[in-house]
């Protein structure tokens, strides 16, 4: 008995020493559970199922079923609900919302706090989403279905509670719970004016929510308390920091030794040399530099150099490998938004997520192909609305369902994709191609990504560092039915030519993987043969989405007198109108046009 004391007490000190030191270890990170293997899966909990309809709240009042800027009614139970359809996409970890009580409304009223970013209480668990041994049923059912929890924490700011400037509450109601209703605990600043001034980012208010004043020794002792308390208290696996671009780095690193679970920043930036070095105090940060470009190159067919430009510079972080990455999420528009409700763009960007180094992250209803309302907003600010859907649909036929899944079991299934090194075989502004080796094992995935609307042909050298000998076969794991072969020649000696259609990628490894052949999509082509002359576009409107009679989508031009469009949303044999104006604003003369879901129309149009 006394050798075990003694033994406990020597353990109990090197943890000790680790915590204080701030030296959170990635061996630490790997025995709690979350890292660099990991696929996350974010989920706003009120836009999930409303699984217990009596923490729903008052209808009328911050229950507004339909009105997305109040509570819908999703809870934890909700998703334990959803947990069997959640392992079968694959994903291995589930990003929630901040667990802790919120105020019921923005200062205004204009928005309810079902977001988790009101925070009200702390300690207490927000009753609209279930009590805390609710959660804890919800992590347990997670754990056991080996799916790791991931929490949204906020301790950068409260609720709207002073007004601008103040240093007292104006009301006795209205203000945060014990303790944290200190009025010295926070900054009196005013809002950030200024977000290239770093001491407004870090010292004044994020669009009106109390900012926390970490400096103060009492207010960073309770708000690492209360979050050790949730970690703790529920096995939580790792946490992602909110606005963590306004909290000072050594509070960042000191928070995470804290906790003792690996965390990843929010740094709302598009500039590597500025996010990079949040990962010198983080285990990680989500990867805005390369989601500002990506979703560029994929949903607006930017160069793929602009994404390579991101990727040289991988160098300045830490670990790239743990850097979270992402197309879409709560706060920016939806990606089919944005790319006019292209599945294939969509396909073509998640394979990128899952291919490229990093840890993809999928917002929920992606792989339900949620579309945000289809009118871009975050021009406005940021995108809270009609990107927040109610989860509605949980269909695991959907084709971006299964594209996901299969994207998420090779991932699993190729340890390169997790691990390995990643180093670039080919970039011009359409194509884009690239390794992933395990340096150690020799063992390799080549990924080769196609963004024309056309079919494209490369001949790619394999790089000096590849194992892989000329004559090895390499199959297609995206399409088992497609091969390629290494042949001599080339800068390196060894190289591939690959054939690949518009829009359409290849995940190409040695060996014989077990067959697989994707779902063929259903796609309605709708061409306009007109002639619109220099400077002019042609639109399209209708009466079924993504095509609306209000507003146009613009058509691709394949030829000086051919205008087209694809979709995929239409069901096979379902009838729809459309009809094409030049410029969005001169109608074709006669009657609407009928389409049929999953053919090629072809219309000559007058004007």
């Amino acid at each position: 008995m006394k050798r075990f004391r003694k033994l406990s007490l020597i353990v109990t000190f090197i943890f000790i020493l680790t915590v204080v030191s701030g030296n959170f270890s990635i061996a630490n990170a790997a025995r709690l559970g979350f890292d660099n293997n990991d696929i996350v899966y974010m989920i706003l909990t009120d836009r999930y199922p409303d699984g217990d309809p009596s923490n729903n709240g008052i209808l009328g009042q911050e229950y507004r079923p339909g009105e997305l800027k109040y509570h819908q009614g999703g809870d934890w139970q909700g998703i334990i609900d959803k947990i069997p359809y959640i392992k079968d996409l694959g994903v291995t970890a589930i990003w929630i919302s901040p667990p802790s009580e919120n105020e019921l409304f923005s200062r205004d009223g204009s928005e309810s706090g079902y977001h988790g970013y009101f925070t009200h209480d702390y300690y207490s668990a927000d009753p609209h989403f279930g009590t805390k041994a609710k959660l804890k049923e919800l992590v347990d059912t997670a754990h056991a279905n080996g799916i790791k929890v991931i929490l949204d924490v906020v301790p950068n700011h409260t609720a709207d509670y002073l007004d601008p400037y103040a240093t007292e509450y104006s009301s006795a109601d209205y203000q945060p719970a014990y303790p944290f209703n200190n009025p010295n605990w926070y900054h009196h600043n005013g809002d950030i004016q200024d977000w290239n001034d770093q001491w407004q980012v870090e010292n004044c208010d994020l669009g009106g929510l109390d900012d926390i004043a970490q400096e103060n020794t009492a207010a960073r002792n309770e708000i690492k308390k209360v979050y050790k308390m949730w970690v703790d208290d529920f096995d939580i696996d790792a946490v992602r920091v909110d606005a963590a671009r306004s909290i000072p780095k050594d509070f960042l690193q000191e928070f995470e030794s804290y906790l003792g679970v690996p965390s990843f920043g929010e740094i709302f930036y598009g500039d590597v040399d500025y996010v990079s070095d949040y990962q010198n105090y983080e285990w990680g940060v989500l990867d805005f530099p390369l989601f500002f470009k990506a979703r560029e190159v994929f949903a607006h067919d930017a160069s793929f150099y602009d994404v390579k430009n991101i990727l040289d510079q991988d160098y300045k972080y830490k670990d790239p490998n743990k850097l979270v990455t992402f197309l879409d999420n709560h706060d920016r528009d939806r990606f089919l938004c944005l790319a006019d409700d292209n599945y294939a763009k969509l396909r073509l960007g998640m394979t990128f997520l899952f291919t490229v180094r990093g840890i993809p992250d999928v917002y929920y209803g992606t792989e339900q192909a949620f579309y945000g309302g289809g009118r871009p907003t975050e021009w406005q600010g940021i995108a809270n609305k009609e990107n927040r859907e109610v989860m509605n649909v949980f269909d695991q036929n959907n084709i971006i369902y299964k594209h996901i899944k299969r994207l998420a079991q090779i991932r699993k299934d190729y340890e390169p994709l997790r691990n390995g090194t990643q180093r670039e075989m080919w970039v011009d502004d359409k194509v884009f191609s690239y390794s992933r080796r395990n340096d150690t094992t020799g063992d390799e995935v080549i990924t080769i990504l196609n963004n024309d609307w056309n079919i494209v042909t490369r001949t790619i050298p394999l790089r000096t560092e590849s194992s892989i000998p000329v004559g090895t076969i390499l199959t297609n794991l995206l399409d088992t039915s497609q091969t390629v072969e290494v042949t001599s020649g080339g800068v390196t000696g060894k190289q591939i030519t690959v054939t690949i259609p518009k829009n359409n990628a290849m995940i190409l490894v040695p060996g014989t993987p077990a067959s697989y052949i994707p779902s063929a999509p259903t796609v309605t082509t709708i061409r306009v043969h007109y002639d619109v002359g220099w400077g002019n576009t042609m639109y399209l409107r209708g009466d079924t989405y993504p095509l609306w009679w209000d507003q146009g989508r613009k058509m691709r031009n394949v030829a000086p007198d051919i205008w087209e469009f694809e979709i995929e949303r239409i069901p096979a044999g379902t009838t729809f109108e459309f009809k094409p104006l030049i410029n969005d604003t001169t109608w074709s003369s006669g009657n609407n046009f009928i389409g049929v879901g999953g053919e090629t129309i072809d219309i000559y149009p007058t004007f």
